[in-house]
């Protein structure tokens, strides 16, 4: 679910608190929040709203707006009970909402969490504020509610802002989005209540009476200063990503000279059938490598990216190389027309969410000709980035394309398949 030590602070408190760039950062008072008619506080767990958003929460309460809570995932009875009384202590009046999901594995069930959020942020004409988990915090939970969050209120028209919570833990000042952050001052009675409330949480705080607790003396510390910091969603993060690693490095995943990514590129091409393919469809280029290899099997070659700058690189690597053209498009939604003989994905569908995968795959199938393959191939391990194991994605692949594997590779560092 994380992939990192909760209880290991990468940089100390005071070094955020003397962060140059923080002092840059748009301030806010507890007034902000007065141009809205109702605040929605959504966490992935109990006790992440009071983490992240406790003083906003208590500010509310005490300039008379709405403010309700809705967690996702209550993994016991008694954390239930510390969330109630965490509330009570902010001056909450009414009960949190609970959509019953389970702890770890949202990115499971997208479907029954978007279900339970367009019920709760249905457009209703109100000035609805909505605070909830940032995308980037580095937990599977808080990714998943994060996206799928950005998702409902662009469609209902809430505005949406996230707080970020392991950020804290694992990160340094280089990590944060300064660009997109603002940080609201808390009154002090915001603040006396929020620390009330964080210490209704016994069960999650690490101590030697506690070791099993995951929330550290120095989270805390930080949970409790005077401010609550905020991010602004972006329009689409993952493509940030893979923009910000192309234009970072000509080869972000050393793809040219680790023996990891050269041996899989030797059985991707040993695994193909066929001797020779007419036309070739890659989604997710990168940098080209795959596709210059390609064109040694095929007699034309469409390799496909969201990003500008891999879709430059990609170009440069295979100027000369005349049957290959590279495009730069955002899967599912857009798609090359025409039909194809060979489609590959690799190292791609571990990015794509569950529902992305589902269309992604339908489209797969529509453009394949008669008689054409498609051939996967994903790393075994996971990733912050990731909202599905390559593993999930093969077998979803498996169970909804209808087609039959040919191939079929499975060793301690990726899986690969051929089917037809």
């Amino acid at each position: 679910m994380v992939s990192f030590d909760p209880l290991v602070t990468v940089t100390p408190h005071e070094e955020w608190e003397e962060e140059a760039r923080r002092r840059e950062v748009p301030r806010r008072t507890a007034e902000w929040l007065a141009g809205f008619d109702a605040v929605t506080v959504l966490a992935a767990h109990p006790d992440d709203e009071t983490l992240g958003a406790g003083g906003l929460i208590a500010s509310c309460a005490e300039a008379g707006i709405p403010v309700s809570v809705v967690v996702a995932t209550v993994a016991e009875p008694a954390r239930a009970a510390e969330l109630a009384e965490a509330l009570d202590r902010l001056g909450v009046t009414t009960g949190p909402v609970l959509l019953g999901l389970t702890d770890g594995r949202l990115k499971h069930e997208a479907d029954a969490l978007r279900s339970g959020l367009e019920q709760v942020l249905r457009a209703d004409g109100t000035r609805r504020l909505v605070l909830a988990p940032w995308p980037g915090d580095r937990h599977g939970d808080h990714r998943t509610l994060g996206r799928e969050t950005a998702e409902v209120c662009a469609a209902a028209g809430h505005t949406l802002r996230y707080y970020p919570i392991w950020l804290w833990q694992w990160g340094t000042p280089d990590d944060l989005p300064w660009s997109r952050a603002s940080e609201v001052e808390l009154t002090g009675e915001a603040r006396k209540r929020k620390g009330a409330a964080l210490a209704a949480f016994p069960s999650q705080v690490h101590s030697s009476a506690n070791p099993s607790g995951v929330l550290p003396a120095g989270l805390l510390e930080r949970a409790a200063a005077g401010r609550e910091l905020l991010i602004e969603p972006q329009e689409d993060p993952l493509g940030e990503h893979f923009e910000r690693l192309h234009r970072a490095s000509a080869d972000p995943w050393s793809v040219r000279t680790r023996w990891y990514e050269r041996r899989k590129r030797a059985l991707t091409l040993a695994s193909l059938p066929a001797e020779r393919y007419g036309r070739a469809l890659e989604l997710g280029c990168s940098n080209g490598e795959l596709s210059a290899a390609l064109a040694q099997r095929c007699d034309s070659v469409l390799g496909i990216d969201a990003s500008a700058a891999a879709v430059e690189l990609a170009t440069r690597r295979t100027a000369e190389l005349p049957t290959v053209r590279v495009e730069r498009m955002r899967v599912p939604g857009e798609w090359p027309g025409g039909a194809f003989d060979l489609v590959v994905v690799s190292e791609l569908a571990y990015y794509l969410a569950a529902d992305q995968w589902k269309a992604t795959i339908d489209r797969i199938v529509t453009c394949l000709a008669p008689g054409g393959a498609v051939l996967l191939c994903h790393w075994s391990g996971i990733a912050d980035d990731f909202a599905q194991t390559g593993a999930e994605a093969h077998e979803r692949f498996a169970a909804q394309s209808g087609l039959r594997r040919l191939v079929g590779h499975v060793d301690e560092s990726f899986r690969l398949e051929v089917y037809r």
